[in-house]
């Protein structure tokens, strides 16, 4: 069972005023709360957070025991002074996810993704969009961290997030990748702060590749295999595993523990059947389900926060800039607190968008 999230409000709150005291009109935990409120019905820029709030001022104001609304200036400060608080933000929330799940503490395997994401509508006329790498904690449906790429490559960028994740997790966690992550440099790394890590074989890595194909003509220590129908088509997944790993691939790759093999057989609606085999390696060792259930997992990061960011955040389409980091770390908060009380996040914003109390609930805020 996963675990329900608490309030991130009095952890967001312990971050620092960095307002003027002589231009104060808004408590500071009051700020807080309205800006996440507004961020829940789903706004597409800044002026339309803004103008939600405006409507729904009364009901805001008596709730919390407000004055007023913020203007659209007044947010549009707030999201810029972000990025000068970007370290005591992300403190904020890993005090936050150790709150909502002390078990991290308590020796079991966590499991994390990592992948980038680009906002689309960062882009400039001679800039590029900016783009992020994210760590996806996958049982609270949360990203964990997330630090600007700048051009870097993604293994570098990772490696500089690695002590971030042993300062959360300790010693007891698998990071999940993609290709380009495959190296002995990261790899070396995650093992050296005490993780393990589960990382595919492509054609970057070609010469590693075919020795897995080799390894595999003989017969693999574990072998699960499921079946699933959706939207007319009939999928079959064989996945097996090896322990016994070539001296290249242990070389390639410290600690390398299991080779993992995963086939798919595709029958589409009008009869051709697909075929596609892959491969993947893990320092930790694993059975074919326990390979199984964390490649399929790894997908979780696009599915359950980057796709859902765009869609019910619309962060591909923000234009902003300046405290965007910040911003996305909001959106994952958020996010969060919908996962632990639908399956349906749309629906539930689109309720939360004329129901402004009902948003106030699920930040768990009560009467002023």
């Amino acid at each position: 069972m996963k675990p329900k999230p608490i309030s991130p409000l009095p952890f967001l709150t312990q971050i620092p005023d960095w307002r003027d005291p002589n231009r104060i009109t808004y408590s500071w935990d009051a700020l807080w709360a309205l800006i996440l409120t507004g961020l829940l019905s789903g706004p597409e820029n800044i002026l339309a957070l803004a103008s939600w709030l405006s409507t729904y001022r009364e009901p805001l104001c008596q709730r919390l025991s407000l004055p007023g609304i913020p203007r659209q200036a007044t947010l549009y400060r707030f999201f810029w002074s972000l990025d000068f608080a970007l370290e005591p933000l992300q403190h904020a929330l890993l005090n936050w996810v150790r709150a909502c799940h002390p078990e991290v503490d308590t020796g079991r395997l966590v499991l994390l993704a990592g992948d980038g994401k680009v906002l689309k509508g960062s882009a400039r006329q001679g800039e590029s969009a900016l783009s992020f790498l994210s760590v996806f904690f996958h049982e609270l449906s949360l990203t964990v961290a997330q630090t600007p790429q700048n051009g870097r490559h993604e293994a570098r960028v990772l490696d500089d997030m690695l002590d971030t994740i042993r300062r959360v997790f300790g010693n007891k966690w698998m990071i999940t990748l993609d290709a380009a992550y495959t190296e002995s440099g990261l790899t070396g790394r995650i093992i050296e702060v005490g993780g393990a890590y589960f990382v595919p074989l492509k054609n970057n890595t070609r010469i590693l590749k075919e020795w897995a194909e080799l390894t595999f003509q003989y017969s693999p220590v574990t072998i699960f295999q499921d079946e699933e129908r959706r939207s007319g088509e009939t999928w079959i997944r064989t996945t097996s595993t090896q322990t016994e790993i070539p001296d290249d691939i242990l070389l390639a790759l410290p600690a390398a523990q299991t080779l993992i093999r995963r086939e798919h057989q595709v029958t589409h609606r009008d009869g051709r059947v697909t075929h596609e085999v892959r491969f993947a390696v893990s320092s930790t060792l694993l059975t074919a389900k326990e390979a199984e259930d964390i490649w399929r997992q790894h997908w979780s990061i696009e599915n359950r926060s980057h796709h859902r960011r765009d869609t019910i955040f619309h962060e591909d389409r923000h234009r902003l800039r300046q405290g965007a980091q910040g911003l996305a770390v909001l959106h994952g908060i958020l996010l969060t607190l919908l996962h632990a009380r639908t399956r349906h996040l749309t629906d539930l914003v689109r309720r939360l968008r004329h129901d402004p109390l009902a948003a106030l609930n699920v930040l768990e805020i009560g009467p002023g």
